[in-house]
């Protein structure tokens, strides 16, 4: 029979991002005030491996368990329009949800922890078997967040993008916006995404994709202003299935 030719390949995993914003000025601004933050708790990928499909971060850990290790993190508002450079600003004013020219700076290297989350989600095939059909499935439960998950040409940190970064950015709308790209306001026009399924193929023997991960509030979107803080981040969870292929 066709059903005993084919073994459901499934790994369940659950990437938690839980955040409490505090919300210290009463204009409404793009960006937030500058005393205003986003707190990010726990994201991780746990998973129930039932097949030989492995994930893991940018340290090539591979396995069942991902911890990101973010727990309380605080994260500003930033934007980027191609995933390489970021940038913060201020708001323009009280209506606008674009960021004010003259305040719009590069966030250094050094501090980027302090506004985006950034790792990768790898997938490995171990075993023996083919395995087709491979699919990403998730959700971004709230307005102004981002996820991106962008194919990366190898595994480790800050490796260089194999995907173009606007075309792999999610959010709970289609909203388009103006991802940063420079110091003096231009960038990239992104149309997010809120259909969470990113299509991975046919992965043989030893098989490996990389993505690299970028969680952040973007500072461009018209929602992300101090009236809309105090929210709950609902919890992401990453799906990754495939079909094993049996000769």
């Amino acid at each position: 029979m066709k059903a005993n030719s084919r073994r459901r390949v499934l790994i369940s995993s659950l990437a938690m991002l839980l955040v409490a914003i505090v919300a210290l000025g009463t204009a409404t601004y793009a960006w937030f005030t500058s005393s205003t933050v986003a707190t990010a708790n726990g994201i991780n990928v746990r998973t129930a491996k039932a097949s030989k499909l492995e994930i893991s971060k940018s340290d090539l850990a591979w396995g069942t368990l991902v911890d990101y290790d973010v727990d309380n993190k605080l994260l500003l508002p930033a934007s980027s329009g191609n995933g390489t450079a970021w940038f913060k600003a201020d708001a323009a004013d009280k209506s606008a949800f674009t960021a004010k020219t003259d305040t719009i700076a590069s966030i250094a290297a050094g501090d980027l922890g302090n506004y985006v989350v950034m790792d990768q989600l790898n997938i490995h095939n171990a075993g023996e078997a083919t395995v087709e059909n491979v699919e990403i499935k998730f959700s971004v439960p709230n307005n102004y967040l981002r996820v991106a998950l962008v194919e990366a040409t190898e595994g480790g940190t800050g490796k260089a993008l194999k995907g173009t970064f606007a075309n792999g950015v999610y959010a709970d709308d289609t909203t388009a916006y103006v991802g940063l790209t420079a110091t003096d306001g231009t960038g990239n026009s992104i149309t997010p995404k809120n259909e969470y399924t990113i299509e991975v193929g046919t992965l043989e023997k030893d098989d490996v994709v990389y993505y690299n991960l970028y969680v952040w509030f973007e500072g461009q979107d018209v929602d992300c202003k101090d009236a809309n803080a105090g929210v709950t981040v609902s919890d992401i969870e990453f799906t990754v299935t495939g079909d094993t292929k049996v000769e």
